[in-house]
C-alpha cells in the first residue's frame, strides 16, 4: 500500500471517528443537531437575565414568558430549570440584553501565541462562550488551519467546511465582505467563521495576489478590513490564531484591539512568548498602523498546584518580567476540558449528567469565568467608555 493511499485512509477514518462520536452525542454529525441541554436554576436565570426571581415568576403568571418546564419527583412536580435559549428569550422580553453603547465599536480580541499547547484555543472558546452566556453578541473567527475552535462547535474541516467557508476568499480578494463565512453555533448569541486546512494558502498566496494587483487592501490589513464589513452585528469578536509567525499572524496583530498571549507556567513556553513579543515589536516598527495600537496582556495558563511543580516559581518570574501586562487571573490545569471534549461539549455547555463530578465541573467553571470577566471589565468595557 502506498503512503498516499495510507494517508487517504487515515483521513477517512479520522472523519468517521469524529462523525460517530457526534452521532452518539447528538444523533447526527450536522452542526445544526447540536443543542445545549444544560439547565439553570431560577436564581442563575435571574442573574443572567438581569432581573429578580419574582420578576420571572410574575412574567410567567402573566403569560409574558412560557410556563416553566417541570419534572416529576414521585407525586411532586418541580421546576426543571431554564435552558440558555429560554434565558435568552427572557432578555428580549425584559429588554435586559447587555450590549456595547450604540456610539461605540465592537472590541476585537485576538488570542495569539507562536507555540501550540499553550491553551490558546481553549482560552478563545471558553472566553467567547462566557460572553455569549452573558448575552453579548459574540463572533469567533477561527484563523488556525487545525480548526480546533471550529470542531468545538461541530464544524469538521473537510467534512462540513472547505476553504470557501473560511476567511480565505476575502483574504485572496475574491469576496468584498465576510458575511458569506458566518455560521451559527448552538449558542443563541454566538456565531463562528470556521477554518480548515486550506487556510494555509494565506501564507503562500496573499503577497502574490497583492503583487499582481488583485488586492485593493494592504496585505497586513486584510483581516481588519474584513471584520469591519460585518462587525455591526456584534459586541465582541474573538480571533483564534494559528501558532505560527507569518502573514496570517501579522494580520491578527493589525486586526486586534486587544491581544491575549496565553503563556504556560513553564520555562520553554515563557521563551516562546517573548519570541512572540519580538515579532510583535517588529510588526509595530515596520508597518504603519496609523497610530492604532492594541492592548497586549499575558494570560498565564497550565498552572499546576501539584507537588514539585515549577508553576509557582514560573508565575513569579513571569510577573517579575512583564508586570502589569500579566492578567491577575490564571488558568489552572484541569482534566475537565479534555473530558468535555470526549462528549463534544465545553465546560459552559455541560448539563449535570455530562460532568465527571459536580465538584470538578464547578472547579473548572471557577477557572474560566474569572478570566473572561477580567478581560471584559479591564480591557473591553473601558473601550466602550464604561
Amino acid at each position: 500500500m502506498s503512503l498516499k493511499t495510507t494517508l487517504e485512509q487515515c483521513v477517512r477514518r479520522g472523519q468517521m471517528m469524529t462523525t460517530q462520536i457526534a452521532r452518539a452525542q447528538f444523533g447526527s454529525d450536522e452542526p445544526s443537531s447540536r443543542i445545549i441541554t444544560r439547565r439553570f436554576g431560577i436564581k442563575e436565570a435571574a442573574d443572567l437575565a438581569g432581573v429578580s426571581e419574582p420578576t420571572i415568576r410574575a412574567a410567567e403568571d402573566a403569560g409574558k414568558l412560557p410556563e416553566p418546564d417541570t419534572i416529576k419527583a414521585g407525586s411532586i412536580s418541580r421546576r426543571a430549570g431554564y435552558t440558555i435559549y429560554q434565558i435568552d428569550n427572557m432578555r428580549e422580553v425584559f429588554g435586559t440584553r447587555p450590549a456595547r453603547p450604540s456610539d461605540s465599536e465592537p472590541v476585537v480580541i485576538s488570542v495569539s501565541v507562536n507555540k501550540g499547547g499553550a491553551y490558546k484555543t481553549s482560552s478563545s472558546v471558553h472566553i467567547a462562550q462566557s460572553y455569549a452566556l452573558q448575552g453579548y453578541r459574540t463572533l469567533i473567527i477561527d484563523m488556525d488551519p487545525q480548526a480546533t475552535a471550529s470542531l468545538y462547535h461541530g464544524y469538521v474541516p473537510e467534512l462540513h467546511i472547505t476553504g470557501d467557508d473560511t476567511v480565505l476568499p476575502f483574504m485572496l480578494g475574491e469576496k468584498n465582505n465576510l458575511a458569506y463565512a458566518i455560521k451559527p453555533t448552538c449558542w443563541p448569541q454566538l456565531d463562528i467563521i470556521p477554518s480548515c486546512l486550506e487556510l494555509h494558502r494565506i501564507e503562500s498566496e496573499v503577497y502574490i495576489n497583492h503583487d499582481e494587483g488583485k488586492l485593493s487592501i494592504e496585505p497586513h490589513l486584510l483581516l481588519r478590513a474584513g471584520i469591519e464589513t460585518i462587525w455591526n452585528d456584534y459586541d465582541i469578536i474573538i480571533i483564534d490564531s494559528a501558532p505560527t509567525l507569518g502573514v496570517g499572524t501579522v494580520n491578527l496583530v493589525c486586526a486586534a484591539d486587544v491581544i491575549i498571549v496565553p503563556t504556560p507556567a513553564e520555562l520553554y513556553d515563557y521563551v516562546s512568548s517573548y519570541q512572540f513579543f519580538t515579532m510583535l515589536n517588529d510588526v509595530m516598527s515596520n508597518i504603519d498602523l496609523g497610530g492604532f495600537e492594541p492592548d497586549v496582556r499575558v494570560l498565564v495558563t497550565k498552572y499546576s498546584n501539584a507537588m514539585g511543580s515549577q508553576s509557582e516559581w514560573m508565575l513569579e518570574q513571569i510577573r517579575g518580567s512583564w508586570g502589569e501586562m500579566v492578567l491577575s487571573e490564571i488558568v489552572r490545569t484541569t482534566d475537565e476540558v479534555g473530558k468535555g471534549q470526549i462528549r463534544m461539549r465545553t465546560i459552559f455547555e455541560q448539563a449535570a449528567d455530562q460532568r465527571s463530578t459536580s465538584s470538578a465541573w464547578k472547579n473548572a467553571v471557577s477557572i474560566w469565568e474569572p478570566v473572561a470577566n477580567e478581560i471584559l471589565n479591564k480591557l473591553v468595557k473601558p473601550r466602550w467608555g464604561l
